[in-house]
């Protein structure tokens, strides 16, 4: 299930190629195709904790807020029945658009939120690269790394009321990018890329008005580039994973990652694997488990040596199956060995998924959300 948003660029050296429109010359798009299963991976990993989805990737509880339409738009008056509760919506909207965005046209996979980033500092074992706080007042929202190994700072906003590059909340939001500085391992401040992605979002009772992503490509200040030993870049990394970690129940292998600590040799990390049956990825192996229906937990039977699901009532057709979060094997395999020995060389990003199924969402981070009817639990696995 797709919508579409309008998009406008400022300040970006060239455009990404995903964004060019099919002219000549190539000129910038004018507006890109969300897949909302994609939007709520994004969100799910940004914003809850334990909680489960709802109930699947093409399912999430924004939706029932959205319009009829081709073009991302809320119903009626808006997100919600009063301004406080649409300012909530439109912003952590704003950040799974921002996180979205990123992921999908500039190949940044990794996201840590600032907070944790500046309540950790340098780690020894990483490196000594680090972001500080020079100002007070709101920071960026992101420290962020892409595929090839580039750390970048973002700002994530959402809003329903009019959004421009000339408006004085853009330069507001400029600012606290003022309100950082990031080191090297000399304590020389260098300047590292950085990204505003503000949304505007629009309704059905304003008809003329569209919803419009607005990207803005700033620099931190700084004597010349940022060239990372690899601190900032394994910050990303384990913050990023440290989030996921929880979301599996796996609270010390999470605190490990989020601390900067070690992962002692003789505590063992123990997950479920999972294989997915759909082409084109069957086979393929997850550790993760799912989060049950409204019907409640279905019960398990072993079939031809494998576990399989049955339906609490066969003759009843209403009951949901329930929602499988999880991350491929590999990936949490080198997750866990940076968790033991401090070094997250190992862990790498996967080609980019393809697209097979709205209801599931594939992310070259490993991560994986969809209905659990599409995966098969294989057994426990020590990591």
């Amino acid at each position: 299930m797709n919508r579409t948003i309008k998009v406008a660029l400022k300040d970006f050296p060239s455009v990404p190629p995903s964004l060019c429109a099919q002219s000549s010359p190539p000129a910038p798009a004018e507006e890109m195709e969300i897949d909302l299963g994609r939007l709520f991976h994004h969100f799910y990993l940004d914003t809850q904790g334990t909680p489960p989805p709802d109930p699947d990737a093409a399912q999430f509880h924004h939706l029932k807020l959205l319009a009829a339409t081709k073009d991302f738009r809320a119903r009626g008056q808006g997100f919600g029945s009063h301004a406080a509760y649409k300012g909530h919506v439109s912003n952590e909207l704003g950040q799974a658009f921002c996180r979205w965005f990123l992921y999908e046209h500039l190949d940044i996979t990794y996201f840590a939120h600032m907070e944790h980033v500046l309540d950790r500092g340098a780690l020894q074992d990483f490196g000594n690269a680090r972001v500080e706080r020079v100002q007070k007042g709101d920071t960026p929202d992101y420290l962020c790394a892409g595929r090839a190994g580039e750390v970048f700072l973002a700002e994530a906003k959402g809003r329903t009321s009019t959004v421009s590059f000339g408006n004085a909340e853009f330069e507001r939001w400029r600012r606290q990018f003022g309100r950082i500085v990031v080191k090297d391992a000399s304590d020389v401040e260098r300047a590292v890329k950085g990204f505003i992605v503000a949304t505007r979002f629009c309704c059905e009772a304003n008809p003329k008005v569209y919803s419009k992503l607005f990207a803005e490509d700033p620099n931190t200040r700084g004597e010349g580039p940022l060239r990372d030993d690899g601190s900032l870049l394994a910050t990303a990394k384990t913050l990023h994973y440290a989030g996921i970690a929880a979301k599996l129940r796996q609270p010390i292998l999470s605190a490990a990652l989020a601390t900067g600590g070690l992962v002692p040799e003789e505590i063992i990390i123990l997950g479920i694997v999972w294989e997915l049956i759909m082409p084109p990825f069957r086979g393929r192996r997850f550790v993760g488990g799912y989060f049950p229906g409204p019907g409640g937990t279905q019960p398990i039977q072993v079939s031809d040596g494998k576990m399989v699901f049955l339906p609490e009532n066969p003759l009843r057709l209403d009951y949901a199956s329930g929602t499988f979060f999880g991350i491929e094997e590999h990936v949490f395999r080198a997750v866990c060995q940076a968790a033991r020995t401090g070094s997250t060389q190992a862990v790498r990003p996967l080609e980019e998924p393809a697209f097979f199924y709205s209801a599931i969402s594939f992310l070259r981070d490993g991560s994986i959300v969809g209905p659990v009817d599409f995966f098969r639990p294989q057994g426990q696995v020590a990591f």
